[in-house]
């Protein structure tokens, strides 16, 4: 595993917080706080290294979880016993060193735990690094177990369901390890056919099929089936391997910290409505003047030029309604009821325009012999003078209560959707 590797990791980290702070400035903060709670769990995480892969085996009583788990780690530490449930507590096993930090995150028990660190220990090498995990019986009645099992889950980066020929079948397959895996995306996730020595090697070879398509059916992708024996030995060696296996310089805990990244990142996008950059650009400034057009029309009429009248509230709405029409064709419904939010009320921008207006007066008449050869033109001249006058009061107060605000908004849901774009973008 590379610093690199690590520190764009970080950097992803404190983007996802970051675009999660933006959103609740424009939305109410609960939906953001599912991407919070990701970057504060990554963060945890990263904070205790990202060099231990930390691998669950989870599943029912009398699957044979804890024979399997003491099958992985050579030795009888995990509880087997016939009185169900066996496992009430989470027992590990730990190869290698430095992993304290990890274990007290994770709630462990100095006595629930071993450390296998002798060069003279086999596979300590090809498993140096990871924490086994044997977690409580999840189809226990006891709800303990299901709270721990709960506390534990999201914090794994391998979660192993493990079941046997018989109880393949049972509903606990889809209600907790699928609901489980779905949950908390970017983790490996398999399942265990346990006990396979119990049936003949085609009957396992057809359970293992059906397992697959029932993964697949409940929409999880490339889901793995390993077929093994803890009594007999069949297939733990080639289980052992895979847990400790690595994606380039990367370990499987920065796999999967990566893609609960990604996936908070997406999940995001989706809830926000910034999954992509606005393409207002020009058309804001139209509209911005066929504003203010309608406005100086409300205040001087179309051809006179008398003394201006404030446009009155109906006039205001009507222009702010206007200008709602127009974004609602660029932005999505979300950021367009977030920019309406941000504007002045009407009432308010009634106000201003009225108090603008005050000091403003028509220009003055043009003298006899100009207006006498001028004629029309010179008519036009003044009204142009007239218009151009008004403009210059309006366009401020219109950049100050609509422009302003709705380009703000925009720009934070730019800001959003490049925050969110860049963290998908990453390995």
């Amino acid at each position: 595993m590379t610093d690199q590797a690590v520190a764009r990791l970080r950097r992803g980290i404190a983007d996802l917080r970051a675009a999660a702070e933006l959103s609740a400035k424009h939305f109410p903060a609960e939906l953001g706080q599912s991407a919070l709670a990701a970057a504060e769990r990554l963060t945890e995480r990263a904070d205790r290294g990202l060099d231990h892969t930390i691998v669950a085996l989870s599943g029912g009583t009398g699957s044979g979880k804890s024979s399997l788990f003491n099958a992985i780690a050579e030795m009888p530490f995990a509880k087997v016993g016939l009185v169900r449930p066996t496992t009430t507590k989470v027992t590990a096993c730990v190869w290698g060193t430095g992993a304290e930090e990890l274990l007290d995150w994770l709630g462990m028990e100095r006595g629930s735990w071993i450390k296998r660190d002798s060069v003279l220990e086999s596979h300590i090498g090809e498993l140096r690094g990871l924490i086994l995990l044997d977690l409580p019986d999840y189809d226990s009645a006891w709800r303990s177990n299901h709270l721990i099992a709960e506390r534990v889950l999201p914090l794994v980066d391998v979660l192993i369901w493990v079941t046997d020929p018989q109880k393949c079948a049972d509903p606990t397959l889809d209600e907790r390890f699928v609901a489980t895996a779905r949950a908390h995306p970017g983790r490996t996730a398999m399942v265990v056919l346990n006990q396979i020595d119990t049936v003949a090697p085609a009957d396992g070879e057809r359970i293992a099929s059906a397992l697959v398509e029932r993964l697949v059916v409940n929409h999880l992708t490339d889901p793995i089936v390993a077929l093994t024996s803890a009594k007999t030995g069949a297939g733990i060696d080639q289980l052992r391997a895979g847990l400790m296996g690595r994606a380039g310089h990367r370990t499987l805990a920065l796999v999967r910290a990566e893609g609960e990244l990604a996936a908070a990142a997406k999940e995001l996008a989706v809830a926000t409505e910034a999954d992509s950059p606005s393409v207002i650009g020009d058309g804001l400034r139209r509209t911005h003047k066929a504003v203010v057009d309608a406005l100086i029309v409300a205040a001087i009429g179309p051809d006179g030029i008398n003394q201006p009248r404030p446009p009155d509230e109906p006039a205001v709405r009507q222009a702010v309604s206007a200008w709602m029409a127009d974004l609602a064709h660029e932005l999505p419904e979300r950021w367009a009821g977030a920019v309406l939010s941000a504007l002045a009320s009407p009432e308010d921008l009634a106000a201003r325009l009225e108090a603008a207006l005050r000091p403003l007066a028509p220009p003055a008449r043009a003298g006899f012999w100009r207006r006498l050869f001028g004629g029309a033109q010179v008519q036009r001249e003044r009204r142009e003078a007239f218009e151009n006058s008004v403009r210059a009061v309006f366009d401020p107060i219109i950049g100050l209560a609509l422009t302003g605000p709705t380009r703000a908004v925009i720009d934070d849901r730019d800001r959003l959707a490049s925050l969110l774009a860049g963290i998908a973008a990453e390995p």
